[in-house]
């Protein structure tokens, strides 16, 4: 089967009116409490760094690497947790690559830039959470 017949059985499942559907009602799922994940999938902080910067981040942590997400200059930038000796480390493009590091240590951070030569720049720092 290709691709494009795959694509074709699942817009016309969706497409069928309800009668011609599956009658039975959806299983629903239980909601996801403390008794069932010990770790809280989302996790929303906003920081605020020198010169009155805000950064609102969400940190991913039910995915592989665990992930966050940050509104700078009002576009999203996600960055991916790498190894760090001391707080976390999370890298836009991976370890020792071009582009955004975001470190954390306890309710602190501070925001970094590595150019393609690899020399970082600190881009905010003092960084607490509100």
């Amino acid at each position: 089967m290709t691709y494009l017949s795959v694509a074709a059985i699942l817009l016309a499942a969706f497409t069928m009116p309800a009668t011609a559907q599956d009658s039975a009602a959806p299983e629903r799922l239980a909601p996801l409490t403390s008794a069932t994940s010990e770790i809280n999938p989302v996790i929303t902080r906003t920081y605020l760094c020198e010169r009155g910067a805000r950064v609102p981040a969400a940190y991913i942590n039910d995915s592989t690497p665990q992930r966050v997400v940050l509104m700078l200059e009002g576009r999203m930038v996600v960055m991916s947790h790498v190894a760090s000796a001391d707080g976390a480390k999370y890298a836009e493009d991976g370890e020792g690559e071009a582009g955004y590091v975001w470190w954390t240590k306890g309710s602190g951070a501070m925001l970094e830039w590595i150019p393609e030569d690899g020399e970082s720049q600190t881009l905010l720092s003092g960084c607490q959470e509100e």
